[in-house]
């Protein structure tokens, strides 16, 4: 796929996701989250600069105790000097601990194995699976565009089954 084709395409991504995250939000605070919860959950945290609380969906792929979470657009700036966040796993809020992952060694890692396990997340990543782990040039070009992957450690020590606290609860479709 040529960079005129994947910007197309990315374009077209962003769009579908403005108009699906608000229904992604609603079945994933719902007992209908069975639908989509395998690999998506939502995440909440308040933005660094208003400090307004935020809810947003994201895709994820579950190793033991972590969340791995591909970046999706620029919400993870706000959970980068986070000590703790709280996600809506399967159902259930859980608290985790967030760690930013730029070394291009461990993204490469990362992405191999989420891509293994989840191949879907090629299509929003704009990174493909190849023979030997994920397209070199394709990582190489979205990490010079910003690209991470946050990694979230499940606290269950401090997991909780309720909603956020109220400076997190709200719903919010943007991503400061």
């Amino acid at each position: 796929m040529g960079v005129k084709n994947e910007m197309r395409l990315s374009q077209i991504l962003q769009r579908a996701v403005h108009y699906f995250n608000p229904v992604a939000r609603f079945l994933l605070n719902t007992p209908l989250h069975v639908v989509m919860s395998r690999r998506l959950m939502l995440i909440s945290f308040n933005g660094r600069i208003t400090g307004r609380p935020y809810t947003t969906p994201v895709s994820y792929v579950q190793e033991k105790d972590s969340l791995l979470v591909p970046d999706g657009g620029k919400w993870w700036k706000n959970v980068e000097t986070t000590p703790q966040i709280r996600v809506r796993l399967r159902g259930a809020w859980k608290v985790v601990t967030p760690e930013v992952v730029r070394e291009p060694q461990a993204l490469t890692e990362l992405m191999r194995r989420m891509l293994a396990a989840n191949p879907a997340i090629a299509l929003f990543t704009g990174i493909e699976a190849g023979p030997d782990g994920p397209d070199a040039a394709a990582l190489e070009r979205e990490r010079g565009r910003g690209f991470v992957v946050v990694k979230l450690r499940l606290d269950d020590a401090h997991s909780a089954s309720h909603a956020p606290e109220s400076g997190q609860a709200r719903i919010s479709a943007g991503h400061t």
